[in-house]
């Protein structure tokens, strides 16, 4: 199943309220199983760790990459991943985790 992009303000706000917490070394995960949705996922990265557009774009280019490979098991579960570390990691690094962090959520 592919996963879109969440736009809708509505969503995003009961994922991060209601969504349960998983915290990896570099990422932190916000899943909610959204009963009547496809599955989906928000991307964020904060400015406060890193000033630098152009580090932001390349941390959530890395973390949207790492999200195309990732398959999940007929779960209408949508995400919110918020990068933690104060580094740029490099992609296969997030990939490794992202794997890890939902096999726990399923």
């Amino acid at each position: 199943m592919k996963l879109k992009p969440i736009k809708d303000k509505k969503k995003i706000t009961i994922i991060f309220e209601k969504g349960r917490v998983i915290n990896g070394k570099n990422i932190s995960v916000r899943a909610f199983d959204l009963q009547d949705e496809k599955s989906g996922y928000v991307v964020s990265v904060p400015k406060k760790n890193f000033p630098l557009a152009v580090n932001r774009n390349l941390i959530k280019r890395r973390l949207r990459a790492a999200l195309t490979d990732l398959s999940i098991n007929n779960h209408k579960l949508s995400f919110f991943l918020i990068y933690i570390s104060k580094k740029i990691v490099p992609g296969l690094v997030l990939k490794k985790e992202i794997k890890k962090i939902i096999n726990k959520i399923d």
